[in-house]
């Protein structure tokens, strides 16, 4: 059986740039760090007997000048042909995906069709009637081996309603089968997550996945599922409905032993370090193996680094290199709000230790629609005040389907889910929109200035290879 995977192109819709300085639109200009659709990669290596092919257009679409996304869909469904289309899909995707669902079901529309992803689990009835057959809703991984061996078994005549985690399309009404979440941990991991199941990481190194600036290739790992905390604004606990797992040690040592060939290894969890224990033991088998010689990167809450200063240096022993710190706010009243369960003393004291460890910080702050001059003013001071590495800000978005999003739908002004992006306001501004972008674009002189106080302070740079 043929099986074509496709990681669709995110509209570059960014209305900062219409106000922003050349500074500014040089941070946007192009991704620093292109990396592989892993969720795609690990679907293949679940069914190694079959044909398959991934399309990687959210990549594609950074490298090809004037590049059309559907003519290159249309030309790959003519020359694979394949049974069977599976795509992800994340909110700012949506409409390329319903784009490529309707050349599907118009030129081919014998072929059997998934779509997976954030945005099917979070809103799956804006797929209903789309074209797709089916949605499986959480990890994809849980139902796409069964519904390979029972569309291979049955073809037209197959019954997916024993499979769970899934939403089945009727002429526009879903069916839902037995949701993930009912089954205990125990069943998950043996009926549904096949930890020694390798990614098939070969159908996309021809892309050449990089850190750009270092010029050097790069892929993911992922050693957990789901994440132990709930941020209100957060897509990403609701995939494992508020569940958290390990990947089994074993299982990720005997992965990186064969990923020799990429010398930047993104650990790409939500939250690497949500179980300490397995941290702990995880990093001293990377250590004790000789897997060190990586160069590691990892998402890690300020809050992990002040509790457990003695993993963050075991983590550095082990290869990890540059961390990934979502600081959203500079208030505890903002902080409590995103339901954030942190505080501003624990951040400033976090990212204390990191520079000291030596690791390099790519910390994240949310802009609020509503902010006024003066909270621009107090967030540029307190990135001024407590210098990293890289320091970025998006826009706060009431994802659909979230928390935030039951709390501020009725403010959206915006409901163009190509903007959904994290860099365009979608309720409407206190500030003159001109100025509102002015200010957001003002942040990165800010932090380009705080960069350079780090580096001298520091006396490094993480690119100077």
């Amino acid at each position: 059986m043929r099986i074509l995977l496709i990681n669709p192109p995110i509209p570059r819709k960014i209305r900062m740039l219409d106000f922003a300085g050349e500074q500014v639109k040089k941070s946007f200009g192009r991704r620093v760090m292109v990396g592989p659709p892993l969720a795609l990669n690990e679907l293949a290596g679940m069914v190694p007997e079959e044909e398959i092919m991934i399309l990687d257009q959210k990549t594609e679409n950074d490298q090809i000048p004037n590049y059309s996304f559907l003519e290159r869909v249309e030309c790959v469904l003519d020359e694979f042909r394949p049974d069977y289309v599976g795509i992800t899909c994340i909110t700012a995707q949506y409409n390329s995906v319903m784009r490529i669902l309707r050349l599907i079901r118009r030129k081919y529309p014998q072929i059997l069709v998934s779509v997976g992803g954030m945005h099917p689990t979070l809103c799956p009835e804006m797929f209903a009637g789309s074209g797709a057959d089916l949605l499986a809703l959480g990890i994809g991984k849980y139902s796409f081996r069964q519904i390979v061996e029972e569309y291979r078994k049955n073809g037209k005549n197959a019954d997916f309603t024993g499979i769970p985690g899934l939403a089945i399309d009727h002429d526009g009404r879903l069916e839902y089968t037995a949701p993930i979440c009912s089954f205990s941990f125990q069943e998950i991991k043996e009926r549904f997550i096949l930890d020694e199941v390798l990614p098939n990481r070969k159908l996309t190194d021809h892309y050449n996945y990089t850190i750009r600036q270092m010029n050097k290739k790069i892929h993911y790992i992922s050693t957990s599922q789901g994440c132990t905390h709930k941020c209100n604004f957060c897509s990403i606990w609701p995939m494992t409905a508020g569940r958290y797992f390990n990947k089994k040690i074993e299982t990720i040592l005997a992965e990186l032993k064969t990923m020799d060939q990429y010398p930047i290894i993104r650990l790409c969890d939500a939250n690497t370090f949500g179980n300490p224990k397995e941290a702990r033991e995880l990093f001293s088998r990377i250590i004790e193996e000789g897997l060190n010689q990586h160069f590691y990167m990892a998402d890690v809450r300020t809050d992990f680094v002040v509790s457990h200063p003695d993993i963050m240096e075991l983590a550095v022993k082990a290869g990890l290199q540059i961390v990934v710190c979502g600081l959203e706010a500079t208030s505890d009243e903002e902080l409590e709000a995103y339901n954030k369960s942190n505080t501003v003393e624990s951040i400033s004291e976090g990212l204390k230790i990191l520079n000291e460890l030596g690791i390099f910080v790519n910390g994240n702050y949310i802009v609020k629609p509503d902010y006024t001059e003066p909270d621009f003013e107090r967030l540029g001071r307190f990135v001024e005040e407590n210098p990293i590495y890289h320091s970025g800000f998006t826009v706060l978005t009431p994802f659909p389907g979230t928390p935030l999003y039951e709390d501020m739908k009725h403010d959206i002004i915006n409901h163009d889910l190509d903007y959904y992006n994290l860099t365009n306001a979608v309720t409407r501004t206190v500030l003159s929109e001109e100025n509102f972008y002015e200010n957001v674009g003002n942040l990165y002189k800010v932090s380009k200035s705080s960069t350079d106080t780090y580096l001298q302070k520091y006396d490094t740079h993480l690119l100077a290879e």
